[in-house]
């Protein structure tokens, strides 16, 4: 499943959860995501402390670890699973053909 995941940097632990996202290693960021958990792409909103990251999870357990992973640093206000547009189409039309009777 895809979910678009929102982030909030925890206002008096912002300097220092950037400066840690600024200085991770090759290796701190090849093992940010657990094994099931891969990262679509992520955006930032700098001044703010917040942002937002797609994410592909195999399963709940697996997204859960990777969220409590940055947990100290920020909370996850938004997890929502989300489709793309040819799956959204598909959902609409059966949706809308069920109404019909």
């Amino acid at each position: 499943m895809i979910f678009m995941c929102t982030y909030q940097i925890d206002r008096d632990k912002q300097a220092d959860t950037q400066a840690f996202f600024a200085n991770m290693t090759e290796e701190q960021i090849a093992g940010e995501h657990p094994d099931g958990v891969t990262q679509i792409g992520r955006w930032h909103d700098v001044p703010n402390g917040n942002g937002w990251i797609v994410v592909e999870a195999n399963d709940q357990e697996a997204l859960t670890t990777w969220i409590m992973g940055w947990s100290g640093q920020c909370t996850f206000p938004t997890v929502t699973p989300v489709v793309e547009d040819d799956t959204a189409r598909k959902l609409v039309k059966a949706m809308l053909a069920s109404q019909q009777g």
